[in-house]
């Protein structure tokens, strides 16, 4: 019975020496950093793409809002793996629905509207594949409103918006399909409203292009 006895305490004793050791492991098994995705290493990221937006050019309803096409680039610094500071420039580019009119104003002049848009860019969703993330940009927009009209008349004469600076802006999201580590496909939707008179104009904006990122991220 004391041989017994002798062998459980030493046995109890040989498992104490490696109880603390177990522990430690664990402890360190539970806080060892989470090992960021390459796909979020680079300090840059620089977007190109196709833009579509709808447009209300006049401050009335007798101007039939219209469908713009043109070009996205933004060049976003990332100051941490899930946020950072985004500048955008936007090109969007149509014809006017004119009025039937006695100025001797075409039916369909070109317009154009560019933008020039800063704020914050937020990544909501990150995977090795996927993307999900919001922004808020700020800035001016610019319609030019009057080629194609005759000298003397303005856009203003037959209901639509003159040529203009005016406050815009972009909040919506978008959604990449990371193909590469430094390659995405990106899709874009944003709420675009401008300030063209004394009045918003609730344009809506969507835009499908390529993401190359590059630089390297120090968190």
């Amino acid at each position: 019975m004391k041989a017994v006895m002798s062998r459980l305490v030493a046995l109890a004793a040989f498992g104490a020496m490696f109880l603390p050791l177990g522990r430690l492991h664990a402890q360190v098994t539970a806080t060892a950093p989470e090992i960021e995705a390459p796909e979020y290493a680079q300090r840059w990221d620089f977007y190109g793409g196709a833009e579509y937006s709808h447009f209300n050019p006049s401050p009335g309803r007798n101007v039939e809002a219209i469908n713009l096409l043109g070009w996205n680039g933004t060049v976003t610094a990332w100051l941490h793996t899930s946020w950072g500071i985004e500048a955008s420039a936007r090109g969007e580019y149509g014809s006017l629905v004119v009025p039937a009119n006695d100025l001797g104003v075409a039916s369909n002049p070109p317009m154009s509207e560019h933008l020039f848009l800063f704020g914050p860019n937020f990544r909501m969703y990150r995977r090795a594949r996927t993307t999900l993330g919001m922004h808020t940009l700020v800035g001016a927009a610019y319609g030019s409103f009057s080629s194609g009209f005759p000298s003397g008349v303005t856009p203003q004469d037959v209901g639509i918006f003159n040529d203009k600076l005016a406050l815009g802006l972009a909040i919506g999201g978008y959604a990449d399909y990371n193909v590469a580590p430094r390659w995405s496909v990106r899709f874009v939707s944003d709420w675009q409203p401008t300030h063209y008179g004394f009045s918003w104009q609730n344009e809506y904006a969507g835009s499908v292009g390529i993401v190359y990122k590059f630089g390297a991220l120090h968190k």
